[in-house]
């Protein structure tokens, strides 16, 4: 991702008010790079495989349930990625120094994109009514010797998965990004750089930044994306968590919101 604002500052003068007005919508984005590794450390960060879970975690679940004329016995969540957020620390990645510093912090996701809970479109009928969540993100800060790697409990939504996703080690890069709103509020900012608005955002696995995709949730000032992942699944193109900015200083992520892009 270029750096906009120095790409500006770099043009001369005329162009310094510019990238003046463009620090407003610049956010930090922490780049997951994921490569393949055998034995990955318990407690190290990755994506997909089993989770590394204390034993006071119970792994997440989602109830039985039956969507119209389907029935799914109850299944266990995939793990998107666990982050140990003392490793992202030490990385200096997070520049806005917006995450913990230390603990573990598990994006777990079924593959669905809705809540098993019956609309006046489709009936959904569940055997457990505290089991409906499709996702779940986990903040843990403990003792990291507990740690266990742990196997689910039961199989994977046969909606759509009989396995569990691919397993990746995980590093951090950071970079900058900036909205796509800017290039309709900054007059001639597009051209100036010669780049397109989409190019202003990553693509991939990223935590925090600007969401990237063709129909990407709205942020407001207040709302953080806390993570992107990188998945493909039929007219499913990428999936995105979000968290309030209150919500992420106080540690709070029983709140975090689910988002996708979809054709």
């Amino acid at each position: 991702m270029p750096d906009l604002t120095g790409m500006l500052k770099y043009k001369g003068l005329e162009y310094r008010k510019m990238a003046d007005e463009l620090k407003n919508y610049y956010r930090n984005a922490v780049i997951l790079l994921c490569r393949e590794k055998q034995n990955i450390p318990t407690g190290a960060s990755k994506m997909g495989g089993f989770p590394d879970l204390p034993p006071e975690i119970e792994y997440p679940t989602m109830s039985e349930c039956t969507i119209e004329q389907e029935h799914y016995e109850k299944s266990a969540m995939q793990l998107v990625a666990q982050i140990n957020l003392y490793e992202l620390a030490e990385s200096g990645a997070d520049v806005e120094n917006l995450l913990p510093k230390t603990g573990m912090l598990y994006i777990l996701w079924s593959g669905e994109v809705f809540e098993l809970e019956s609309n006046k479109y489709i009936e959904i009928k569940v055997t457990e009514p505290d089991k409906t969540a499709f996702h779940k993100v986990i903040y843990w800060d403990g003792d990291m010797s507990t740690l266990k790697r742990t196997e689910p409990p039961c199989p994977y939504y046969s909606k759509y998965f009989e396995e569990c996703f691919e397993e990746y080690s995980v590093t951090f890069d950071s970079d900058s990004e900036y909205s796509e709103d800017s290039a309709s509020e900054i007059d001639g900012l597009e051209e100036a750089v010669e780049t397109d608005s989409f190019e202003f955002t990553n693509s991939g696995d990223k935590i925090l930044g600007f969401p990237k995709g063709a129909n990407v949730p709205y942020l407001d000032e207040n709302t953080v994306s806390l993570f992107q992942f990188d998945y493909h699944m039929g007219c499913l193109w990428s999936e995105y968590w979000l968290i309030k900015k209150e919500d992420l200083k106080n540690c709070d992520f029983s709140k975090v919101l689910f988002s996708c892009d979809m054709d």
